[in-house]
């Protein structure tokens, strides 16, 4: 039961955080904010491609 619900409630903590960090930051600050979700976005999806064909 926690390894379902324990996801679910980090993923809408983590969007929360973001959206919070996004509403109070200027235009740089968003820059950098974009950034790291781009570098994470890639970096995630280059991990579990490269687990899936291990």
């Amino acid at each position: 039961m926690i390894k379902i619900i324990l996801p679910i409630v980090v993923f809408i903590a983590v969007i929360y955080g973001i959206s919070y960090f996004w509403s109070n930051s200027s235009s740089k600050g968003k820059k950098m904010i974009a950034l790291g979700l781009i570098t994470a976005l890639i970096t995630g999806i280059s991990l579990t491609i490269y687990l899936i064909f291990d």
